[in-house]
């Protein structure tokens, strides 16, 4: 009987930093910037250069800055990544309601995704935890 209870008790705490360590790890929002992303550029491929533009927007205020991710660059990274970022999601906006040609602005896109791997791996190789940019705390 004490077994199962000390193996509960292990499987709890395990269970508890599985959960901790997702919650500290950045490269879950980079990746849902960058699905929004990708769907942007279908939606221009596709010819809808509004709907590309609203998921670029969308991206932007949604993961990126709704999950404080451009807050923690800026915070721990500086402010110089983060307007370099910042000015990435504005370009590609521009290039789509401008018209210009599908590889331009694919390449604008592969170049900001990189650019948000990047800075994840950065902000996880530093410490820098999600929670600390959580609202209500």
């Amino acid at each position: 009987m004490m077994v199962v209870r000390v193996l509960c008790l292990l499987l709890a705490m395990s269970a508890a930093s599985v959960a901790q360590a997702a919650d500290e790890d950045w490269m879950p929002v980079a990746d849902q910037v960058i699905e929004q992303l990708e769907a942007a550029l279908a939606s221009y491929q596709a010819g809808d250069a509004k709907t590309a533009r609203r998921e670029v927007i969308q991206a932007y205020f949604g993961p990126f800055e709704g999950e404080k991710m451009e807050a923690a660059i800026r915070s721990h990274l500086g402010i110089e990544p983060a307007f370099l970022l910042e000015r990435q999601f504005g370009d590609i906006r521009k290039d789509i309601k401008s018209g210009a040609p599908e590889n331009e602005v694919a390449t604008a896109v592969d170049e900001l995704k990189q650019a948000l791997v990047d800075h994840a791996k950065q902000l996880n190789e530093a410490g820098v935890p999600r929670s600390v940019y959580e609202v209500n705390q």
